[in-house]
Parts: structure tokens; sequence; C-alpha cells
């Protein structure tokens, strides 16, 4: 224990930078999870608990007209409800004895339950007890009935009357709410649980977020719209000649929905229509009935559920409907705390990537993974002499390297110095010619990888790569059709510089052409061949493991992930997922391997590595944001889309833009760290494949084979 506890001290004490480096890294992603948690539970005034597969039971009476009789009949029937993936928030004043309003929300299309914890902490801290929930084939809810996850609705109807058969609920006062096609399930719900038309009837209020839909709910139920001024999914209503969504309060449909149709003057954005009468309702408090809203806020379609304007209008729709619950004070709609914690989860997720830098660096250390780490320059090391060699163990010896310093010491060297390899160095940039092939190559892959987006989502990724059991996911489908697209393309304009630089020195310089010619493909090289590329591989999925260690146990402890909008690191379901992730990762690999490649390629001596990086940034991120700049530009100026047929498609792809952003950091201090580009490669193909696929939709179920 003695020797074991020396080596570990003194591992400690060498690599105490990292050490320390690291340890922070840890520090800020706990107290920045607890203060999120804090803030998420009110406090810890709201138990949040996240259900898996959780199902209770319960009855209720329901009393029906019978036309053949003509008089009404009461009957008991069953309510099952069942929680397959849900996060559940009960504030403490919520109790047998006094049963509080409870609210279900469900998410979009692609989406998952994490996309509803605006409105779920809003109302949780209001206290209403409220329920976010996944639907069948997104996040952790398997698509076990092989449904297109696009119409998938299972998840919604169950959970309520889970809430339902909860004792802490108040029967009576039970709402649901869904975004997008969660506002299409939300429509369906409503209709399936008109009472009037032999349903259940525990639904008293749905807030339909982001669809157009009539939700054919029973007269004594509350039923609200909740759109953004510009959504990409009202683009033309086509009952109104193609008007288009900022104009949409002025539409017939518009006004039939509240109950004004054929009256002059548009629906009043928030209003409250009780019998098709604009009523006006205090702050907090109920209205006298069933009523109709339609709220409007700020924003493109992904921003309602994530924007104070949006969880404003859920808190004042359910206030409406059910008032402010019994034992709590009334709070602005306006005081919101949701954000807070999404900052303090962005905070983490910086934290999170940060931990692969000085975990690398240890690792780097230690005698299986040493001989991976770059010698960035010559170093000789003068033989110890007699009485030093005989004490200096094998465990003291060292290699730890990144751009800036190299640090090395060995076991005795003999009389001969020893002489480690150095990298290549890059030539500089200067001359017309280099700049001409520097720049202009980086400026095609990066228009090239935006503008063929649009052909890619819409023409030819679902012929290319259609759905199947082994690739289920839907939009990971094209979006890995693309990544594979950019990254021959990319490939093949490396390809034709390397040629035309090769042609254009040996004609300029002639015998001397040699020392101006640069191989892009030095960096792929790696000592000790295929064993140091396993290595490389073993030492990537040691790093991504302990990543995602850390966030199953993060959120074991907390019930908090790490994101920011919809890019998010989350908990899921590993076994079922994971062989569709390691199928996935093929084509990934593929976009990161030459992207890692391109990463070192475009590197010059004259510009610092720092500098280096932010303009491979700029180079990865840039052709992307130019097309949804174009895109939303127009929108907001007009009203109409660039691409109306990329409704969809934009969205899906904006997260990419922070993926491409990180994976070149990574790559670039990886390669540094190495003296190569296998372990960037592998690290961003891991650990940025998980994140997709972990965040999207499957229209099949996961299978192993």
């Amino acid at each position: 224990m003695g020797y074991l506890k020396d080596n570990i001290v003194g591992y400690i004490s060498r690599n105490k930078k990292w050490v320390i480096f690291l340890a922070v890294c840890l520090i800020v992603i706990f107290l920045s999870s607890m203060i999120a948690s804090g803030i998420q539970s009110d406090g810890w005034k709201v138990e949040v608990t996240d259900l898996r597969d959780a199902t209770n039971a319960g009855t209720i009476t329901v009393t029906s007209y019978d036309e053949e009789t003509d008089q009404n009949v009461t009957t008991e029937k069953k309510v099952a409800g069942k929680v397959v993936s849900g996060i559940l928030f009960k504030p403490d004043t919520a109790t047998a004895e006094n049963p509080a309003p409870a609210v279900v929300f469900t998410h979009g299309y692609l989406n998952n339950r994490e996309m509803q914890l605006q409105n779920a902490i809003e109302l949780a801290r209001r206290g209403f007890v409220v329920l976010a929930v996944d639907r069948e084939g997104h996040g952790n809810y398997d698509n076990a009935t092989n449904t297109n996850a696009l119409m998938a609705t299972n998840g919604l109807y169950d959970s309520a009357k889970y809430l339902y058969n909860l004792d802490y609920v108040d029967k009576d006062k039970i709402g649901i709410s869904g975004h997008s096609m969660g506002g299409f399930t939300t429509s369906a719900v409503l209709k399936a649980d008109n009472a009037e038309k032999g349903g259940l009837g525990i639904i008293s209020a749905g807030l339909i977020q982001s669809y157009a839909s009539n939700p054919d709910a029973a007269s004594d139920v509350s039923v609200g719209f909740l759109k953004s001024v510009d959504d990409e999914f009202f683009y033309t209503t086509n009952e109104n000649g193609g008007t288009i969504s900022r104009e949409w309060l002025s539409t017939e449909t518009a006004k039939g929905y509240v109950g004004i149709a054929g009256s002059e003057g548009d629906v009043v954005n928030g209003g409250i229509y009780v019998n098709g009468v604009l009523t006006e309702v205090a702050g907090g408090e109920a209205a006298s009935g069933a009523f109709r809203a339609i709220y409007e806020v700020p924003g493109i379609h992904p921003q309602v559920h994530y924007s104070v304007d949006g969880a404003e209008a859920v808190i004042n729709f359910f206030y409406t409907a059910f008032g402010t619950p019994e034992g709590r004070d009334y709070i602005q709609e306006s005081n919101q705390t949701w954000w807070v914690k999404e900052m303090f989860s962005f905070i983490g997720m910086i934290a999170l990537f940060v931990c692969i830098f000085p975990l690398v660096s240890l690792l780097l250390t230690t005698p299986f993974f040493r001989s991976l780490a770059a010698k960035k320059k010559a170093a000789v090391v003068a033989p110890a002499p007699a009485a030093e060699a005989a004490t200096y163990s094998e465990a003291e010896a060292q290699v730890t390297c990144d751009s800036a310093e190299t640090e090395v010491s060995a076991s005795p060297a003999p009389a001969a110095a020893a002489v480690l390899p150095a990298i290549d160095e890059p030539k500089p940039l200067k001359g017309i010619w280099k700049n001409l092939t520097y720049w202009l190559g980086a400026v095609a892959i990066m228009l090239f990888s935006g503008f063929i987006i649009k052909d890619i989502c819409t023409e030819y990724g679902d012929y290319v790569f259609p759905n199947t059991q082994l690739y289920p996911q839907d939009t990971t489908n094209w979006v890995a059709i693309w990544a594979v697209v950019v990254a021959l393309f990319s490939l093949a304009v490396i390809c034709f510089i390397w040629l035309a630089n090769t042609v254009f020195y040996r004609i300029r310089y002639k015998e001397n052409a040699a020392q101006y010619i640069e191989n892009p493909f030095a960096a792929a090289k790696i000592n000790g061949g295929f064993v140091s590329v396993l290595k490389s591989f073993l030492l990537a999925a040691v790093v991504v493991f302990f990543l995602y260690l850390i966030t199953f146990i993060n959120w074991s402890a907390w019930v908090v992930d790490f994101r920011i909008w919809t890019l998010a690191v989350k908990v899921f379901n590993v076994g079922d997922m994971l062989p569709t992730m390691v199928r996935y990762a093929v084509f990934f690999g593929i976009f990161f391997t030459v992207s890692a490649l391109f990463n070192e390629t475009y590197r010059v001596k004259n510009i610092p590595d720092w500098a280096t990086t932010l303009i491979n940034v700029f180079f990865n991120v840039f052709g992307v944001i130019l097309v949804v700049a174009i895109q939303y530009g127009e929108f907001g100026a007009t009203g109409v889309m660039w691409q109306p047929e990329m409704n969809l498609g934009y969205i899906v792809i904006i997260p990419m833009i922070g993926v491409l952003a990180v994976a070149t950091v990574i790559s670039r201090r990886m390669a540094a760290k190495t003296g190569n580009m296998w372990l960037g490669a592998f690290i961003n193909t891991m650990l940025f494949t998980i994140i997709t696929c972990a965040n999207t939709a499957a229209s099949f179920s996961y299978v192993m084979g």
C-alpha cells in the first residue's frame, strides 16, 4: 500500500498543473449543476423525479347521453396511467389534503422531454404539479410500434391519466400542452378525451404550441394556441389564399378558433375569449368559464419553447385556466428563472468539454499511452551518473507535451545522446501562389458545406440513405450523408491543391521543389503504426466514457444535464441506443477524420496556433451560418422564407454550428498534444455521434443487430 501511495502522490506531484486543471473543471461542473438544480427545484421546494416505466391505475365516473333511451347513463371507467419516460415536478404544497392543478408537457418532432423544461420550471415554482414527457420514438421512449416518428402520438394521454391518479393532483384541473408535433398530439388528445363524445373528460385545458389545428375539444375545456410571429410551419394557410404567419391573427381561421368569425378586427394577441367575448381576467385568477385564446410571441418556430415570451404565454394560459394554486401567491408571468438554470447548464457543458484537455494530458503521461505524446522538438538527455542510474525507476519516466511546451525525462541514456524525432514544421504563408491555394481551397469547402445542405436534405438524403431498422433516425440519416459528401469534397479539394502545388513548385524551383511542397496527409502519419492508431482509439474511448460517466452521475445527483437550446449532452438508454450509435459513427467518422486532416493541413508557420484555430473554426462553420442567416434574414424581413422547403432542415442543422466549432478546437488541441490527427478525429467521432443520436427521433425500434 505504501508503494502504491507513493506512486500516486508522485504522479500527482509531477502532473500538478493538469490535475488542478481537471479538478477545477469538475468543481465547475458540480457547482453549476447544483445551482441549476436549485433553480429548477425552486430552492429544492419542488421534488424533481426522473420517471421511467411508471404506472398507476384509477377509475372515473362518466355520465353520457344515450340516444336510444334518451337518458343520461352513468358508467365507471378505468383510468390506466403510464409514463414511459418523464420528469415529474411536485411542489411541496401539493399534498393529498391540498391537491394542486397539474399539467403535462410534451415536445415536438426530433426533440425530447427536456425541451419543455422552461415551462415545467415556471409552472412548478408557482405551485403546479408538472410532468414533462417523451413521446414514442423520442428521447428515452423507444419506438416499439415502429411508427413514423413524425406522427407518433403515444405518451401524452397516458401521462395525463397518470397525473389524474395521483392523490396530490386536483382531478378537476388537469391540463396538457405540446410544441409543434406535440401540438398535434395535444389536439388529438383533446379530441379523444372529449366527454361530450364518449371520452373520459379528465382534461380541463389544453395549450397547443406552434401547430394550427381544430382540437374538437369539449365545450367546457379551455383551449389556447401559442405561435411565433414568424413560424416556419404557419408559412401559409390554404384557407386564406396563402396568408403568411405574421398575418395569421387577422384570418377567419384564427377568428373562428376564439369564436368571433366574421367580425371586424383581428384577434387580440393574448386576449381571453369566453363564449366569443373578449374578457378581462386579472393576473393569477381563473376565467369565469372555459375560454379560447391565441398567443403570438416574437421569434421563430423553435424559439417558442426557449424564450421568455413563450414561457410568459404558457404561464398566463394555465393561470387563467386554473387560477393560482391553493397555498401559493401569484407570481407575475414575467418573473422567470428558467433561463438562469439554462445558463448554468451551459456553463456545465463548457466545463465538460474543457475536461477533455487536462484528461488527455494526464493520460498521455501513463505508461500505456505515453508513446502517443508528441515530440515537439529534439531533446537531448545527458547520461546519468552511475549512482543515480541505479535508483532511477521506470515509473518516473514520462513525456508530456502540448503546443506550448515539451517536458522529457527518461531512463538512463547511453553515453551517446538520445534524440527524439521532431514533427514536420509547416511552411510560412507568403507569396501570391501560397495565399491563393491556402485561402481559395478553404473558401470553396466552406461555401460547398453550406449550400449543399438543401439538396441533401430535400432531394438526395432519403433516397441515398432511407430509414431502416439498423439506421432508424429520421434526420440523422441525411445529416450523415451531408457529412460524408462534405468530407469527400474537402478531400478532393485538398488533393487538387496538393497536385497544383506540386506542379507549380516543380516548374518554378525544379530540383529545389521538395522544400516547398507540403504533404497534406503528413498529419495522418503516426509513430508506431497500427498499434498507435489502436491506442489513440482506446484513449478516445476512455475520454468519452469519462465525459458520459460525469453526465450520468450528474443526472443521478441533480436531474440536470448539460445544454444550450437544442444542443445538449444528455443521458440516454445505453443498452438500446449504443449499437445504433456505433453504426452511425462509421459515417460521422469519415467526416471528422477528414475534418481533422483539414484542420492540420490549414496551418502555417507565421500564424500563431490560436489564430489558426480561429481561422479553422470560421471556415468550418461559416458556410452553415451563411445559409441559415440568409434563410432567417429573409424570413424576418418579409415573413416569407428564402427556401420554404427547408423549414425543418435548417432547424435541424443549427446545432451543428456549435458542434463544428467545438470539434475544431478539440481536433487542433489533440493534434498539438500527439503530433497527429487521429486522437482528435476519434474523440470527435465518438462524442458527437452520441450527442447527435441521443437528441433526435427514430421511426423504428432500436435493435442490437
